[in-house]
């Protein structure tokens, strides 16, 4: 009777495990949309409306959600690469650059600290995707920053 109570208790324990078993995966693919609903409305509405955000979406299929994180993403890891100056230019002259970064559906505030790659799979893209936002992004601030901004963006975008 031991045995069988023993080995019903295994069993049990297994299947509670399974049924439990965290699936980083899909809580990962979740967070970011729900991270995009925290933002105020009026941010979400603006950043839906930003030229490169629509840009971002018709060239490369992603959705509002996924441009502004990957966006945020590249900017954030730019912002180590650049001179602090330069970088606060950017977000202030170019359009959207700093709503972006101040309400984007953070990868990073899932993950914590983490890759640019980590956060566009976070997103549900493909690390791939990178270097297909890159020149979309600096093609974007071309419009309102100095060319000197734009090679310095260009240099902590290549990653």
């Amino acid at each position: 009777m031991k045995k069988i109570n023993i080995a019903a208790g295994l069993v049990l324990g297994v299947i509670a495990t399974q049924s439990f078993a965290l699936d980083m995966g899909s809580m990962l693919k979740s967070a970011a949309p729900a991270a995009a609903q925290s933002v105020a409305p009026q941010t979400t509405a603006t950043l839906q409306n930003n030229a490169l955000v629509n840009s971002l979406g018709s060239s490369l299929g992603v959705t509002p959600t996924q441009a502004v994180g990957g966006t945020a993403a590249l900017l954030n890891s730019a912002k180590s690469k650049m001179e602090p100056a330069q970088f606060s230019q950017l977000t202030a002259k170019t359009p959207g650059l700093g709503d972006m970064l101040n309400s984007a559906p953070a990868a990073t505030s899932v993950l914590g600290s983490t890759t640019v790659e980590n956060q566009f799979k976070a997103l549900g893209m493909d690390s791939s995707m990178i270097g297909k936002f890159t020149p979309i992004i600096v093609n974007y601030a071309k419009g309102y920053v100095s060319p000197e901004i734009v090679t310095a963006l260009t240099s902590a975008l290549a990653l």
